[in-house]
């Protein structure tokens, strides 16, 4: 998984963006990539394969589509802005990102001691509680934000990338 569009088909996957939608945003054929994530899959960096395509009437999350272009297109401006909002460290704001960016986090995924991470994200939940974010703990996997927390969050980073710069 070295080249940067398995990794976003991936990070889509794990958004619950459907697999014709993948193909589509990656210019893959869709028999290939759905090789590819199964082979993400296999290596734990996926829980679950993604549908074929979006139920009929199903409204996608423009949010979540707008906020994953923007962390591919600038990480460094949504890293910032998370550190401004909530006070964090450039290592807590990267795992904010990725908790937003995923569906969920497994400890596994992320290339740090344990007690390091879970140190982490007890300061990011302390920072983020005065904001009614919370982060769900999976126990024995990793970690999430609770769904409501996740649009919250969303909208504030977003909100404050758009910020003109004063």
């Amino acid at each position: 998984m070295s080249n940067p569009l398995d990794m976003v088909a991936v990070r889509l996957a794990d958004e619950g963006v459907p697999l014709r939608a993948i193909a589509r945003a990656t210019n893959t054929p869709s028999e290939q990539l759905r090789s590819k994530l199964h082979a993400a899959l296999l290596e734990g960096l996926l829980l679950d394969l993604p549908r074929e395509d979006w139920p009929p009437g199903f409204p996608r999350d423009q949010r979540a589509l707008q906020l994953t272009r923007m962390v591919i297109e600038n990480r460094e401006a949504v890293q910032l802005a998370m550190q401004q909002l909530f006070g964090l460290t450039a290592t807590e704001a990267t795992l904010l990102m990725s908790l937003l960016s995923n569906q969920n986090v497994s400890k596994e995924r992320i290339d740090m001691a344990d007690n390091c991470f879970k140190v982490h994200i007890f300061n990011i939940r302390s920072r983020l509680e005065a904001h009614d974010i919370a982060i769900d703990t999976l126990w024995g996997y990793g970690y999430q934000l609770s769904p409501i927390g996740r649009h919250r969050l969303m909208d504030m980073v977003m909100a404050r990338i758009r910020e003109p710069v004063a």
